[in-house]
């Protein structure tokens, strides 16, 4: 039980870090489906707190930090991201706040949007403004290291980004 509701914590933290960071009118760039994510669009991007101003990660393109990242995203996204990272599983839909459509780019250059990534996945749905939004997601920082949330980053980036833009 404790496995699921980290796998469920990580997923909906993940769906809103990921929908938060990316900017109005992004989520339907370079793909052609669509999904209930088209929720997600924001006018700019929170600006994350001043202990995570100058996070930036070291695992962008890192095969290693990928393999890892995907073990742990498999661990405790796949629940509501899925497999394909698009957000729509069964648990999804049951949620107040959707999750993200991964496939989605979330910045695009390394350095570029990593200290606010970081928090989201960190506090998840426990800071404003996605506390107000009805974001479920967990505050990862309790569950899994620094590193681990770089990983998790670096697989999702390079499983449905193919990298950076």
């Amino acid at each position: 039980m404790q496995r699921f509701i980290f796998g469920l914590c990580l997923a909906v933290l993940l769906s809103v870090a990921t929908s938060a960071v990316v900017p109005a009118g992004e989520h339907d760039h370079h793909h052609e489906h669509q999904s209930q994510q088209d929720t997600h669009k924001h006018q700019n991007w929170p600006t994350p707190p001043e202990a995570y101003a100058n996070k930036i990660s070291h695992h962008w393109g890192d095969e290693g930090a990928i393999v890892r990242g995907k073990t742990l995203y498999d661990a405790h996204c796949t629940a509501c991201h899925g497999a394909d990272g698009l957000g729509t599983t069964a648990l999804a839909k049951t949620l107040p706040h959707p999750p993200a459509d991964l496939n989605h780019h979330f910045h695009l250059h390394p350095g570029d949007g990593d200290a606010y990534l970081y928090w989201r996945v960190s506090e998840g749905g426990t800071v404003e403004p996605f506390k107000s939004a009805g974001s479920l997601m967990p505050a990862f920082k309790t569950l899994l290291s620094n590193d681990q949330i770089w990983d998790v980053l670096a697989y999702v980036c390079g499983a449905f980004h193919e990298g950076f833009e």
